[in-house]
């Protein structure tokens, strides 16, 4: 019933789709922060999403956080399979090389809905063979931390978690040559008082509700929300997208429209299986290719002794350790999976276990690329109809024998000890970049450093796509300031033309 009264009847939306300036495809922290930004410089905005509305929170502010037997149930609902093969697997024909091996999920909100919610920024060197640098990129980065509230980065905005066991235990770690921080958490910790009431744990769908832009189509200027729809081809001519393809998988309903813009805000992967499979790009060297993740290590710390109070520290990464650690403790849960991204939340007294997931800094390899399994014969469809090919390389496999090497040292400090650490697979962080590479040079690059494609006038990508590489920090905030910058060009942009013909 409440997704009746949020969402926008799509028959309504392709018969006025003249009325629409830009079409932006998803729902997650990219898709709405560029919705919202447009909206808010004065143009008509419609979101597409695959997925259902399932919840108007994320999981960690809602009801259900407390619930182990339900969480995973709710990630059930909306979860898809995805694979990451290395090259030597997908080309033994004696091994089916399209075997699952990670999830992802499609729903309102993206996993902007289960994120783990830790919010750090990159560094100046991640910015290093970006079209743009860190000093250019802050402003973006000041704005995306107010928006989605992150902790600790602003005299307004104290840090989540403030113990005196915290405090000295980061005394240790920067003794020890680690650079320890109150971990960034997208959690608002001002006060409740004189009517103003914190928000919690950020997600796309909540920031949409509240902004008070979110209109069902056709009644005012704003964002509409249709869900439920794949957009499952984009045609592009003389330098254009002409149309878009939709269905509706609940009726197998296909519709067509006739875009003036066209936003890609479906994540890292998902905009670049749509750009290829629209054959978009079919000509390109570049498209699908560049893909990366983090590097994912995940480990448990027991304690000598229980903390009694909340720990969770962040040891941000710098060129000499190109990794980043989340610290959180105690529990008594002794292992961390995709339903605990907000295990946090339920901190122990009496708990001996401290989580620590480690993400390095992978290579960019042009050959770790995006495969259609349609290209292959294979008769998957839809956000499944893909299958990553990668590889570590040897300077990959190096930082995991150092970001392993690092963590008893680390624990050390805690006055605890490593019991358990692993490695885990390509594409398990869900960290994903590239396939649609931006830079300067049309030859060598998909977009410029706004995200716009270079071969078509009216398309752009919002998304970790156009990433040449990344930091060691959670991409959240950079994909929020990212997309924040795009749509502020874009309304700069309408604002000048404009002024011109006045």
């Amino acid at each position: 019933m409440l997704a009746s009264v949020l969402e926008s009847d799509i028959e309504s939306v392709v018969k006025g789709a003249d009325k629409v300036d830009y079409f932006v495809i998803g729902s997650g922290t990219a898709g709405v922060t560029s919705a919202l930004e447009l909206a808010k410089g004065g143009f008509n905005v419609v979101i597409i999403e695959a997925g259902p509305f399932i919840t108007a929170n994320h999981v960690g502010t809602s009801p259900f956080r407390s619930q182990p037997e339900i969480v995973p149930k709710i990630h059930g609902l909306v979860k898809y399979e995805t694979a990451w093969v290395p090259e030597e697997s997908f080309n033994c024909r004696d091994t089916n090389p399209y075997v699952s091996n990670n999830t992802a999920w499609s729903l309102v909100g993206g996993r902007t809905v289960f994120w783990g919610g830790c919010a750090p920024r990159f560094i100046d060197s991640d910015f290093d063979h970006w079209p743009f640098n860190y000093k250019e990129f802050a402003p973006y980065y000041d704005e995306a931390e107010e928006m989605i509230h992150v902790s600790g980065t602003a005299p307004t905005r104290p840090p989540f978690i403030r113990s005196d066991w915290q405090t000295l235990a980061m005394e240790r770690l920067n003794r020890s040559g680690f650079k320890a921080m109150h971990a960034p958490v997208s959690v608002d910790t001002n006060n409740v008082a004189n009517g103003y009431i914190s928000q919690g744990f950020d997600s796309s769908v909540a920031r949409l509700l509240r902004s008070g832009r979110l209109v069902q189509f056709g009644e005012k200027q704003g964002v509409s929300l249709v869900a439920n729809t794949c957009v499952t081809k984009i045609d592009g001519e003389n330098g254009k997208v002409t149309k878009l393809h939709l269905l509706q998988p609940s009726d197998g309903k296909r519709y067509e429209i006739t875009p003036k813009n066209v936003i890609l805000a479906c994540g890292g992967i998902q905009s670049t299986r749509l750009v290829m499979s629209s054959g978009l790009e079919k000509d390109n060297d570049v498209v699908g290719k560049y893909i990366g993740d983090h590097i994912f290590v995940q480990g448990l710390m027991r304690l000598k002794k229980p903390l009694g109070l909340p720990l969770y520290i962040l040891i941000h990464a710098t060129q000499k350790m190109p990794f980043q650690v989340q610290i959180q403790g105690s529990f008594e849960a002794d292992w961390y999976s995709p339903y605990h991204s907000t295990v946090w939340l339920d901190h122990q007294s009496n708990g001996l276990n401290v989580l620590f997931y480690c993400f390095g800094i992978a290579t960019v390899e042009k050959n770790n690329r995006v495969a259609l399994l349609e290209d292959m014969g294979c008769k998957r469809g839809g956000a499944s109809n893909y299958c990553v090919i990668y590889d570590r390389s040897e300077q990959d496999k190096l930082l995991i024998k150092q970001m392993m090497d690092s963590m008893p040292e680390i624990a050390k400090q805690l006055d605890a000890e490593v019991i358990r650490i692993q490695e885990n697979p390509p594409g398990s962080a869900l960290h994903e970049i590239g396939g649609l590479r931006m830079g300067d040079d049309p030859n060598t690059s998909i977009t410029d450093q706004y995200g716009r494609f270079w071969r078509y006038k009216n398309l752009y990508a919002a998304d970790s796509s156009t990433w040449r590489n990344q930091g060691a920090a959670n991409p959240y905030l950079t994909i929020t300031a990212c997309a924040l910058r795009m749509a502020r060009k874009l309304v700069a942009e309408k604002r000048a033309s404009l002024s011109v013909s006045s």
